[in-house]
């Protein structure tokens, strides 16, 4: 009997974990699901005029987050004009998927097993759309996104799942999994 009360307090623990670490980290919800907090900004400006065309304005040289998803949230499909590189901290593994630019769907799972296939670190190309989600039967992931040049609410765009549909119908399963509901 003994041993159950030690595996029952580490199940607790690590089920309060999420909410310990949005406190902790003063996280927010992010518009595309979980949760988030800028960790990073840098102090220099890119000027709009050397950025490539479709920036609409000057841009920090870097910045990165902390997200946070739990069990079955999911950052929903989007994509920005900046690569970025996904980094895993916390907790279980990471199912990052992504739609190539002719609809070829791909998928990495970022963790801490390398042994395994597993990526600490993974970058999504700009202009890619892409998503993510604990792995299943997952408590919750913590990763961190550095975006370079820095990123801007202005280079970020939700997915239509009615467009992409359109666009891609063989992975339209993939798609509704990942669209946000309404979207």
């Amino acid at each position: 009997m003994g041993a159950i009360i030690p595996k029952a307090a580490d199940m607790a623990a690590k089920l309060s974990m999420p909410a310990n670490i949005i406190r902790q980290l003063n996280m927010i919800p992010h518009p595309e699901g979980g949760s988030f907090v800028e960790s990073y900004r840098a102090n220099g400006l890119i000027p709009a005029r050397a950025l490539p065309d479709g920036f609409s304005g000057d841009r920090s040289y870097s910045t990165a987050i902390y997200f946070l998803l739990e069990g079955g949230q999911k950052s929903h499909l989007h994509r920005i004009r900046q690569d970025e590189t996904w980094h895993f901290y916390l907790g279980d593994p990471l199912r990052l998927v992504m739609i190539g630019p002719s609809g070829d769907p791909s998928e990495i799972i970022l963790g801490q097993d390398i042994l395994a296939g597993q990526h600490l670190q993974y970058t999504v190309p700009a202009g890619v759309w892409f998503g993510a989600t604990p792995a299943p039967g997952a408590i919750y992931s913590l990763v961190g996104c550095t975006v370079a040049p820095g990123f801007d609410f202005a280079d970020f765009e939700l997915a239509s799942g009615t467009e992409l549909k359109k666009a891609w119908p063989s992975i339209s399963g993939l798609i509704s999994e990942f669209v946000l509901p309404g979207k």
